[in-house]
């Protein structure tokens, strides 16, 4: 374990089973996560594991058509994402490929997705002393596996913020190589005022981790490059967020007094242990 900036962590872990077991017990990862700091997960998944994820995703794509009308999050399927979030405001310009009927897929390509999302789905379950499974239940959280394309010229992510709870920890799973495969943009986010970007510090395999409820953002790739939707070329993600779709969403309001709503959401999860 090593700090490599402030609130930015790196934790040495293995990959043994299709299993990321961390150098320190998975109590002492939440705790750094909470306190709270960026934690990035040095995971062992195979390059090639990672880059199968990548392919895959853009042949199942290509034979694919685009998503144009509003999430029903009961599907699999990917949009060109350009637009601004109503209720946060924040600017959005990805190619995001979602997969909330993973189960449903050919298996071949539910078998190079799982690949990637089902050792983050452990890690998940054993940080949050959770034992979820993948599959869609209405009107309760459920996994929502995506891969999400960051194309060169000029796409991001703006600042936006989740509920803290039932999620608890973000998971953002790097799938190529900064310096090699892309040259600019990476994940920001805001800690006691301080701005920590992790552009640079999160390599092929590594695995991020955050408080769910810290504003954070993608940055822009940069505009040196020319943009296209059909060029690979950019930064390659696996998420996996746990919510109900039908739930309450994020306030419209940045939790610029997160620190105390992290001390109410602890209070809560305190008196949710002792019932």
């Amino acid at each position: 374990m090593k700090e490599v900036a402030k609130y930015l962590i790196k934790v040495d872990a293995e990959f043994k089973d299709g299993q990321i077991v961390p150098e320190i017990p998975y109590e002492e990862v939440m705790r750094l996560v909470n306190e709270p700091n960026i934690v990035i997960i040095k995971t062992g998944i195979p390059k090639e594991t990672l880059r199968n994820a990548i392919y895959g995703t853009r042949e199942w794509a290509a034979k694919t058509p685009l998503a144009e009308g509003p999430d029903t999050f009961d599907n699999n399927q990917h949009k060109q994402r350009l637009h601004i979030a109503k209720i946060q405001q924040a600017p959005q310009l990805f190619h995001d490929h979602t997969f909330d009927a993973i189960l449903d897929l050919e298996p071949g390509f539910q078998q190079t997705l799982l690949g990637v999302h089902d050792p983050m789905r452990k890690f998940w379950n054993n940080l949050t002393s959770n034992n979820e499974a993948f599959g869609i239940r209405k009107g309760e959280p459920y996994f929502h596996p995506q891969i999400t394309h960051y194309p060169l010229g000029g796409s991001f992510f703006g600042r936006h913020w989740h509920p803290l709870n039932p999620q608890k920890v973000g998971l953002i799973l790097a799938l190529n190589q900064y310096g090699k495969d892309y040259n600019s943009g990476g994940t920001g986010y805001v800690i006691n005022d301080h701005i920590i970007e992790t552009e640079g510090y999160q390599d092929e395999g590594d695995l991020l981790l955050f408080r769910y409820d810290l504003p954070h953002w993608v940055s822009p790739s940069s505009f040196a490059d020319r943009f296209s939707w059909e060029d690979p070329a950019g930064r390659w993600v696996a998420i996996l967020p746990f919510y109900n779709p039908w739930g309450t969403p994020a306030d419209k309001d940045e939790p610029q007094g997160w620190k105390a709503q992290i001390k109410t959401a602890d209070k809560a999860n305190v008196a949710e242990a002792t019932m």
